[in-house]
């Protein structure tokens, strides 16, 4: 008797896994982790034939095969719990139970976990478990459990890898891993998702963080230093996300009050210069200064006696040097060097002319 004709014997069965599509279709697709069929076996229905001969022999041979089916279900299955209820049951239920009752209740796992590995999967995934159960029969549902879901979950993969090449620079040890995954196997695919991506991505911080230390200030330096030292991918990924940035103000912040005090250094010495050529003009000045001040007392002397004479009505005489030097005409070019020893001479004489008119005057005066 087939698996159709047996549905419609535990509606109850039926009903519980009508219920999977709806699973199926409200969850959301993400990546599945389930194993490739290398590393998994898929679920097959052991061949379970039970003893009609009705004896305690026959009972008894129906037990031990009912204890296998529950040794490799999964508790909670419903394999398992109808395996249960044989094993509780009477001879008639074990005979049952081996005849359709197993058969059914793996038909409802089946759809259970086709619903659960499509709600985990990619749309490829999803896509293929969707026909399973829309087909309704055991085989699809096998089919699909024993081959398809793997075939899709490569096709999701592949996808999926090949959407990081748009960020993923080329050169870079990434953008090589993704080329070598889709060249590989589905295995190669799937190592590279869980594994490759990751030790591929760390690599390239940290070749990053290693190029951004060799141009950066003491503080970018530094930080990027003690990044690379802690060996953690999250501290390599701070590093760039946030630390470079503050490390990199702190240079920035340092620079321009060094550039500050540049200028400001630069500004006292300039007023120091100006302070020092200044002083050098004004004792240029004072000496310039003492200098024409020298010459005006000099040509001021001159000038007195000439006055003194317009006073007295007395002209002196003005020798005249055979040399015909200049500095001995007074009238012309103001004193000379020997210009004291002139007047010394004419005050002489006009003193003793004096006296002399005044001692005859007296000898006049005495004789009359």
């Amino acid at each position: 008797m087939g698996v159709r004709v047996k549905l419609s014997r535990i509606s109850s069965v039926v009903a519980a896994a009508a219920i999977a599509p709806a699973v199926l279709f409200a969850s959301p697709a993400v990546a599945d982790t389930a194993t490739s069929p290398a590393s998994s076996a898929p679920d097959t229905a052991p061949d379970a034939k039970p003893d009609t001969q009705g004896n305690a022999k026959a009972d008894e041979n129906n037990r031990f095969a009912i204890l296998k089916i529950i040794d490799k279900s999964k508790p909670g299955s419903r394999v398992y719990e109808a395996a249960q209820a044989a094993m509780n049951g009477s001879p008639e239920d074990r005979v049952r139970f081996l005849d359709e009752g197993y058969e059914l209740a793996q038909f409802a796992d089946d759809m259970i976990r086709t619903a659960q590995i499509s709600s985990i999967g990619g749309k490829g995934v999803q896509r293929e478990a969707r026909k399973a159960l829309m087909k309704g029969t055991h085989e699809a549902l096998r089919q699909f459990l024993e081959v398809g879901q793997y075939q899709a979950r490569d096709e999701d993969n592949s996808v999926e890898i090949t959407s990081m090449l748009v960020t993923a620079k080329p050169g870079s040890v990434l953008y090589d891993a993704i080329q070598e995954a889709l060249d590989g196997s589905p295995e190669d695919r799937t190592r590279f998702l869980e594994v490759g991506q990751h030790a591929a991505r760390e690599t390239d911080d940290r070749i990053r963080v290693t190029r951004i230390a060799m141009t950066g200030g003491p503080h970018v330096k530094e930080a990027a230093k003690k990044a690379l030292r802690s060996g953690k991918a999250e501290d390599i990924r701070h590093f760039l996300d946030v630390g470079q940035y503050e490390a990199r103000k702190l240079d920035e912040a340092e620079a321009a009050k060094a550039k500050d005090k540049d200028k400001n250094d630069g500004n006292a010495k300039g007023g120091q210069e100006s302070k020092d050529e200044q002083g050098a003009k004004d004792g240029k000045d004072s000496k310039n200064g003492k200098a024409i001040d020298g010459d005006e007392q000099k040509r001021d002397g001159a000038k007195e006696p000439k006055e003194s004479n317009g006073t007295t009505g007395v002209q002196p005489a003005v020798a005249t040097s055979s040399t015909g030097s200049s500095d001995v005409q007074l009238a012309s070019t103001g004193a000379g060097s020997t210009t004291p020893w002139v007047i010394g001479g004419s005050a002489v004489a006009l003193t003793a002319g004096a006296g002399l008119m005044l001692t005859a005057r007296r000898r006049a005066s005495s004789e009359n």
